[in-house]
């Protein structure tokens, strides 16, 4: 791996030579700490980036591996989640910004001497977390799980004397 670059996601494009560069960064608690209601609590992982430059843009390909603490979305306990994903980036240099926008592509004035990938890690990390945050079966807090089939019972005993039925009545 080339340049290491721990706790400081900015890569200096200034000077920054034509072809290939590598790029080192690591992830940990701290990094989620700066957003808001973040849905990660705590997290160990490692992004390789690979940087090639060219004279009017910048292409970005980075694999993020680790893992994350999230809440189950169940049982609501806390467990880690691995994360291993990919993320790719275009960075073009134009003078005005009124090229189409596009979510894989950003522009930067040519005079930009600085690249800060904080939130482009950011989104691809949350981004690569599935939907539903869960345990593998048989891992949720057994004392939740119970209080969950008890409450869902309780709905169906309501649902038997349903207020559809007050309904049904007003037609006859």
């Amino acid at each position: 791996m080339g340049k290491s670059l721990n706790r400081d996601y900015i890569i200096p494009i200034k000077g920054l030579s034509i072809g290939r560069h590598q790029y080192g960064f690591s992830i940990d608690n701290s990094f989620f700490e700066g957003f808001e209601n973040s849905e990660i609590l705590k997290a160990s992982l490692n992004v390789e980036v690979e940087l090639v430059r060219e004279t009017t843009w910048i292409k970005l390909e980075s694999k993020i591996k680790g893992e994350v603490m999230v809440e189950c979305d169940r049982c609501l306990d806390e467990f880690m989640l691995p994360v291993d994903t990919t993320a790719g980036l275009i960075v073009k240099f134009v003078r005005n910004e009124d090229e189409d926008d596009d979510d894989a592509i950003i522009t930067l004035d040519p005079t930009e001497t600085e690249l800060d990938l904080k939130q482009f890690f950011y989104d691809y990390i949350c981004l690569s977390l599935p939907l539903q945050k869960i345990h593998k079966e048989g891992e949720c807090n057994p004392e939740m799980i119970a209080k969950l089939k008890s409450v869902a019972g309780e709905k169906v005993v309501k649902e038997n004397g349903s207020p559809f039925d007050k309904l049904k009545n007003l037609l006859n």
